[in-house]
Protein backbone atom coordinates (compact mmCIF):
# COMPACT_ATOMS: atom_id res chain seq x y z
CA UNK A 1 0.00 0.00 0.00
CA UNK A 2 2.85 2.34 0.90
CA UNK A 3 4.48 1.70 -2.45
CA UNK A 4 1.20 2.43 -4.29
CA UNK A 5 0.78 5.73 -2.43
CA UNK A 6 4.39 6.65 -3.11
CA UNK A 7 3.95 5.83 -6.81
CA UNK A 8 0.81 7.99 -7.01
CA UNK A 9 2.61 10.84 -5.28
CA UNK A 10 5.51 10.56 -7.69
CA UNK A 11 3.18 10.61 -10.70
CA UNK A 12 1.53 13.75 -9.34
CA UNK A 13 4.95 15.24 -8.70
CA UNK A 14 5.95 14.42 -12.27
CA UNK A 15 2.85 16.20 -13.51
CA UNK A 16 3.59 19.21 -11.32
CA UNK A 17 6.99 19.66 -12.96
CA UNK A 18 5.22 21.15 -16.01
CA UNK A 19 5.98 24.83 -16.67
CA UNK A 20 3.55 27.14 -14.92
CA UNK A 21 1.99 28.15 -18.26
CA UNK A 22 1.35 24.53 -19.30
CA UNK A 23 -2.21 23.30 -19.11
CA UNK A 24 -4.06 20.25 -20.41
CA UNK A 25 -4.68 22.37 -23.53
CA UNK A 26 -1.00 22.77 -24.40
CA UNK A 27 0.66 19.53 -23.40
CA UNK A 28 2.23 19.54 -26.86
CA UNK A 29 4.32 22.54 -25.78
CA UNK A 30 5.92 21.07 -22.68
CA UNK A 31 9.72 20.90 -22.81
CA UNK A 32 10.93 17.89 -24.78
CA UNK A 33 14.00 17.50 -22.52
CA UNK A 34 13.22 18.79 -18.99
CA UNK A 35 16.80 17.90 -18.11
CA UNK A 36 19.71 16.30 -19.98
CA UNK A 37 18.99 12.66 -20.89
CA UNK A 38 15.39 12.85 -19.64
CA UNK A 39 12.31 13.23 -21.85
CA UNK A 40 8.78 14.26 -20.97
CA UNK A 41 6.24 11.65 -22.10
CA UNK A 42 2.53 12.50 -22.26
CA UNK A 43 0.43 9.36 -21.76
CA UNK A 44 -2.57 9.07 -24.07
CA UNK A 45 -3.44 5.39 -23.60
CA UNK A 46 -2.96 3.33 -20.43
CA UNK A 47 -1.28 -0.05 -20.55
CA UNK A 48 -4.00 -2.71 -20.77
CA UNK A 49 -6.48 -0.48 -22.61
CA UNK A 50 -8.28 -1.47 -25.81
CA UNK A 51 -9.39 2.09 -26.63
CA UNK A 52 -7.37 3.99 -29.25
CA UNK A 53 -7.18 7.51 -27.81
CA UNK A 54 -5.40 10.63 -29.00
CA UNK A 55 -4.74 13.96 -27.32
CA UNK A 56 -6.89 16.82 -28.63
CA UNK A 57 -5.09 20.11 -27.91
CA UNK A 58 -8.22 22.14 -28.70
CA UNK A 59 -10.11 20.65 -25.76
CA UNK A 60 -7.28 19.29 -23.59
CA UNK A 61 -8.96 15.88 -23.62
CA UNK A 62 -8.12 12.36 -24.81
CA UNK A 63 -11.10 11.24 -26.90
CA UNK A 64 -11.36 7.84 -28.56
CA UNK A 65 -10.25 8.01 -32.20
CA UNK A 66 -12.85 7.45 -34.88
CA UNK A 67 -12.45 5.38 -38.02
CA UNK A 68 -15.24 5.45 -40.58
CA UNK A 69 -17.34 7.26 -37.97
CA UNK A 70 -16.95 4.50 -35.37
CA UNK A 71 -14.83 4.44 -32.18
CA UNK A 72 -11.51 2.70 -32.73
CA UNK A 73 -11.24 -0.28 -30.43
CA UNK A 74 -8.28 -2.64 -30.50
CA UNK A 75 -9.49 -6.03 -31.76
CA UNK A 76 -6.31 -7.74 -30.67
CA UNK A 77 -4.51 -7.94 -27.33
CA UNK A 78 -4.68 -4.75 -25.23
CA UNK A 79 -1.86 -2.20 -25.24
CA UNK A 80 1.20 -3.90 -23.71
CA UNK A 81 2.61 -0.62 -22.35
CA UNK A 82 1.55 2.96 -21.76
CA UNK A 83 1.35 4.81 -25.07
CA UNK A 84 1.74 8.50 -25.75
CA UNK A 85 3.90 11.14 -27.35
CA UNK A 86 7.00 13.23 -26.79
CA UNK A 87 6.00 16.91 -26.66
CA UNK A 88 7.78 19.38 -28.90
CA UNK A 89 8.38 16.86 -31.68
CA UNK A 90 6.87 16.22 -35.11
CA UNK A 91 7.75 13.60 -37.73
CA UNK A 92 7.41 15.67 -40.90
CA UNK A 93 5.20 14.36 -43.70
CA UNK A 94 7.57 15.98 -46.21
CA UNK A 95 10.23 13.53 -45.03
CA UNK A 96 8.00 10.46 -45.10
CA UNK A 97 6.58 10.74 -41.58
CA UNK A 98 3.00 10.67 -40.35
CA UNK A 99 2.94 14.34 -39.33
CA UNK A 100 2.47 13.53 -35.63
CA UNK A 101 4.70 13.84 -32.59
CA UNK A 102 7.16 11.04 -31.85
CA UNK A 103 5.20 8.16 -30.30
CA UNK A 104 6.44 6.48 -27.13
CA UNK A 105 5.81 3.27 -25.23
CA UNK A 106 6.54 3.72 -21.51
CA UNK A 107 7.31 0.38 -19.87
CA UNK A 108 5.67 0.40 -16.43
CA UNK A 109 2.33 -0.21 -14.75
CA UNK A 110 -0.77 1.49 -16.13
CA UNK A 111 -0.73 5.31 -16.01
CA UNK A 112 -3.87 7.38 -16.62
CA UNK A 113 -4.38 9.45 -19.77
CA UNK A 114 -2.91 12.90 -19.27
CA UNK A 115 -0.06 11.79 -17.04
CA UNK A 116 3.21 13.56 -17.80
CA UNK A 117 6.04 11.28 -16.77
CA UNK A 118 9.81 11.87 -17.03
CA UNK A 119 11.38 8.96 -18.91
CA UNK A 120 14.71 7.71 -20.17
CA UNK A 121 14.73 6.53 -23.81
CA UNK A 122 16.18 3.04 -24.21
CA UNK A 123 15.45 2.26 -27.86
CA UNK A 124 13.24 2.63 -30.87
CA UNK A 125 11.14 0.31 -33.02
CA UNK A 126 11.20 1.74 -36.53
CA UNK A 127 8.02 1.06 -38.52
CA UNK A 128 6.26 1.84 -41.76
CA UNK A 129 2.52 2.24 -41.09
CA UNK A 130 0.24 2.77 -44.11
CA UNK A 131 3.39 3.69 -46.04
CA UNK A 132 4.54 6.39 -43.56
CA UNK A 133 7.27 6.32 -40.93
CA UNK A 134 5.62 5.74 -37.56
CA UNK A 135 8.50 4.91 -35.23
CA UNK A 136 7.83 4.00 -31.59
CA UNK A 137 10.26 5.21 -28.96
CA UNK A 138 10.70 2.76 -26.06
CA UNK A 139 11.31 4.32 -22.65
CA UNK A 140 11.35 3.59 -18.92
CA UNK A 141 10.32 5.98 -16.14
CA UNK A 142 13.09 7.89 -14.42
CA UNK A 143 11.49 7.04 -11.08
CA UNK A 144 12.73 3.56 -10.05
CA UNK A 145 9.52 2.97 -8.06
CA UNK A 146 7.49 3.04 -11.30
CA UNK A 147 9.72 0.71 -13.32
CA UNK A 148 8.76 -2.85 -14.10
CA UNK A 149 11.96 -3.56 -16.06
CA UNK A 150 15.54 -2.40 -15.65
CA UNK A 151 17.37 -1.62 -18.88
CA UNK A 152 19.54 1.18 -20.24
CA UNK A 153 19.10 -0.09 -23.80
CA UNK A 154 16.34 -2.02 -25.57
CA UNK A 155 18.82 -4.80 -26.30
CA UNK A 156 19.14 -5.35 -22.53
CA UNK A 157 15.43 -6.19 -22.31
CA UNK A 158 14.60 -9.89 -22.33
CA UNK A 159 14.16 -11.08 -25.92
CA UNK A 160 10.59 -12.08 -25.06
CA UNK A 161 9.76 -8.49 -24.06
CA UNK A 162 11.13 -7.11 -27.33
CA UNK A 163 9.23 -9.78 -29.27
CA UNK A 164 5.97 -8.88 -27.52
CA UNK A 165 6.30 -5.19 -28.40
CA UNK A 166 7.23 -5.85 -32.04
CA UNK A 167 4.59 -8.55 -32.52
CA UNK A 168 1.89 -6.34 -31.01
CA UNK A 169 2.80 -3.36 -33.20
CA UNK A 170 2.75 -5.47 -36.34
CA UNK A 171 -0.64 -7.05 -35.57
CA UNK A 172 -2.87 -4.71 -33.56
CA UNK A 173 -4.16 -2.83 -36.62
CA UNK A 174 -4.23 -5.08 -39.69
CA UNK A 175 -5.99 -2.39 -41.72
CA UNK A 176 -2.84 -0.23 -41.77
CA UNK A 177 -0.46 -3.16 -42.25
CA UNK A 178 2.59 -1.98 -40.29
CA UNK A 179 5.98 -3.23 -41.41
CA UNK A 180 9.08 -3.55 -39.26
CA UNK A 181 12.10 -1.55 -40.41
CA UNK A 182 14.47 -2.11 -37.48
CA UNK A 183 14.84 -2.33 -33.70
CA UNK A 184 17.56 0.07 -32.56
CA UNK A 185 19.10 1.06 -29.25
CA UNK A 186 19.30 4.09 -26.99
CA UNK A 187 21.63 6.19 -29.17
CA UNK A 188 19.29 5.88 -32.16
CA UNK A 189 16.29 6.70 -29.97
CA UNK A 190 17.93 9.92 -28.79
CA UNK A 191 18.98 10.79 -32.35
CA UNK A 192 15.38 10.31 -33.54
CA UNK A 193 14.00 12.70 -30.92
CA UNK A 194 16.69 15.26 -31.71
CA UNK A 195 15.98 14.96 -35.45
CA UNK A 196 12.25 15.64 -35.05
CA UNK A 197 12.41 18.12 -32.20
CA UNK A 198 10.75 21.41 -33.08
CA UNK A 199 13.12 24.34 -32.79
Amino acid sequence: MQRLLLGSLLILTACSTEPEHATMNDLEHLPTWPEPGVLNAVIEISAGSVEKRQYDPATGTFPIDLRNGLPRMIRFLPYPANYGFIPGTKINKEEGGDGDAVDVFVLCGALPSGTVVPVEPIGIIELLDAGERDDKLIAVPVDPALRTVEADDIHELPQAARDILVTWLLNYDPEDGAQLVAVKGRADAIATVERWQLR
